[in-house]
């Protein structure tokens, strides 16, 4: 069976994030048994290390509550799911149960690598298959003025960029205007991530649905469609 190794914290943060966005489902495959769970993740967290900062994902806790005494610190795990149509696979390690936003969590290390099953050696991913999942932008004359937000992707076309501006990036707007061009746009997708240019082409306030009061900042970048990162829905 052949596999594609995908390593790198940028890669595996963007395929984590679209995990995310998505609410795909997770297997949970604990070594050592025969087991197979069940669970989201539902964030990928940064803390504080001798090497600066750890990440990790955190993940539902497991129902029934028989399963979660299956999973115990120190527990080495496969996760198994599906992204753009390709079943994939990482192992991890259980660090331990902790309490997130009023509910208990199970907290895993960050994968090294995901490995992505390819059904024949020619149908390797592509660009044109490549999902944007969030947008890192930085804004800012001076040096010590610059700033980055990173910006969930929350539609996306031929045309551009739909990156969604919650209320504690609404300083952003402020700082940008119709016309305006960006450079160094980091677009991280499923599997890769591209720097490119872009212009802004609209602010525009959302009035319904989930993210009602936020805003959705449009973008436009001939690069993005140039090179086919962006797929026609």
């Amino acid at each position: 069976m052949p596999w594609r190794t995908i390593k790198g914290e940028a890669k595996i943060s963007a395929i984590v994030k679209h995990l995310i966005s998505r609410q795909r489902e997770l297997k949970i495959l604990i070594e050592g048994t025969k087991e197979t769970l069940k669970a989201r993740v539902l964030k990928l967290s940064r803390i504080p290390s001798e090497e600066g900062e750890e990440a990790q994902l955190v993940i539902q806790r497991l129902g029934p509550e028989r399963d979660n005494e299956l999973i115990r610190p120190a527990s080495e795990v496969w996760l198994e799911f599906i992204v753009q149509k390709k079943f994939c696979k990482c192992k991890t390690v259980c660090i331990g149960p902790a309490y997130h936003e009023g509910d208990f969590v199970l907290l895993l290390a960050f994968p090294s690598s995901v490995l992505v099953h390819e059904e024949r050696r020619e149908e390797r991913i592509s660009l044109d298959m490549l999902e944007p999942v969030s947008v890192r932008l930085t804004v800012g004359k001076a040096p010590n003025e610059r700033k980055a937000y990173d910006l969930t992707v929350l539609d996306y076309s031929p045309r551009g960029l739909g990156l969604l501006v919650t209320e504690n990036a609404f300083d952003l707007l402020e700082e940008l205007n119709v016309g305006d061009r960006i450079r160094d746009l980091l677009v991280y997708s499923t599997w890769a991530v591209a720097k490119v240019h872009g212009k802004v082409v609209h602010k525009t306030e959302l009035l319904a649905g989930d993210h009602k009061g936020c805003f959705m900042l449009g973008i436009k970048s001939r690069e993005l469609i140039a090179d086919g990162i962006i797929s026609k829905r």
